[in-house]
């Protein structure tokens, strides 16, 4: 039995369909080095499936190709509008608009033990208290006094307390208490404050005090415990 001949439609479609088949499996092997370009992709056609991880770095990418188009805004941060001249950065918002709050000064202190006063010794050191360089500060202390004694008859003590900084200012107050035979003990409290300026080098706050009473005897017993406080100031010059 004789088979009927295809007819020519036939065979070119056959034709056809063996030349696609067999042409996707060349190209895929016979491809010439750099033949696929710009122009021969698709637009998304490369999309992230298609590429490994870490593939895409900063060598990859034009200078100027990723701009505030390509970014989420949700996510970057486009753009600051401009630094805060007073105070610290609170927020940022999308649109770059900063917020600004104030900031606290700075603020350094010291407690000191208390301290009884050598008769006849001279000043002595109550509490010391070191302040970086580079600003200006307004310093506080407030010496607290108790004399106590029992002369025979009524005697006048006086207790002098200096605050000092950088070894060139200095302020210095007084408290005069007559403590007589019956007294179990007088107290009081000497403010001093002192605006101190700004220095490059390392600097200290001090409070030293002395003491000195008529009639020279009885010797009266003499303690001093102090607070320094020192708060940061823009300027004090």
């Amino acid at each position: 039995m004789r088979l009927p001949r295809p007819s020519a439609p036939l065979a070119v479609s056959f034709l056809a369909l063996f030349v696609a088949l067999s042409g996707v499996g060349w190209a895929a092997i016979h491809l010439p080095p750099h033949s696929v370009g710009n122009v021969q992709l698709q637009n998304f056609s490369v999309g992230n499936a298609k590429l490994r991880p870490f593939s895409v770095g900063a060598g990859k990418i034009i200078p100027g190709a990723v701009g505030a188009g390509q970014v989420n805004s949700s996510q970057v941060q486009l753009r600051v509008a401009g630094p805060c001249t007073d105070g610290a950065m609170q927020s940022i918002a999308q649109s770059g608009d900063v917020t600004c709050t104030p900031v606290l000064p700075n603020e350094y202190g010291a407690v000191s033990p208390v301290t009884t006063l050598l008769p006849g010794g001279g000043a002595v050191q109550i509490a010391t208290k070191s302040l970086p360089s580079g600003f200006s500060y307004l310093v506080l202390a407030y010496p607290h006094v108790v004399v106590t004694g029992s002369p025979t008859s009524t005697q006048r003590v006086e207790v002098d307390c200096m605050l000092s900084a950088r070894g060139t200012q200095s302020v210095t107050e007084d408290l005069a208490v007559d403590v007589s035979n019956d007294s179990h003990g007088i107290a009081g409290s000497i403010p001093l404050a002192l605006p101190v300026a700004s220095s490059a080098g390392a600097q200290a706050a001090t409070v030293t005090c002395d003491d000195q009473w008529t009639p020279s005897t009885p010797t009266p017993i003499v303690t001093v415990d102090t607070t320094i406080n020192a708060l940061q100031t823009a300027s004090n010059s």
